[in-house]
């Protein structure tokens, strides 16, 4: 699914992204472009970050 129609930016591509070390919106920005244009996918682009720090919140817990 494409999250920023602007830089034709995915989901996927996003989620790669912030598992990669991107930490915030600006960062995305910067790597992938997302927000750059028109702005719409802004709070989807911070909704998927959000859920892989949380996934990957979760998988470093497990293994403590």
């Amino acid at each position: 699914m494409y999250i920023c129609i602007c830089n034709a930016v995915t989901e996927k591509a996003v989620r790669e992204c912030a598992r990669n070390g991107a930490c915030s919106l600006e960062r995305l920005s910067f790597e992938l472009g997302v927000g750059s244009g028109c702005g719409r996918c802004r709070d989807c682009a911070s909704d998927v970050l959000r859920d892989v720090q949380g996934e990957m919140n979760a998988l470093s817990g497990a293994g403590a």
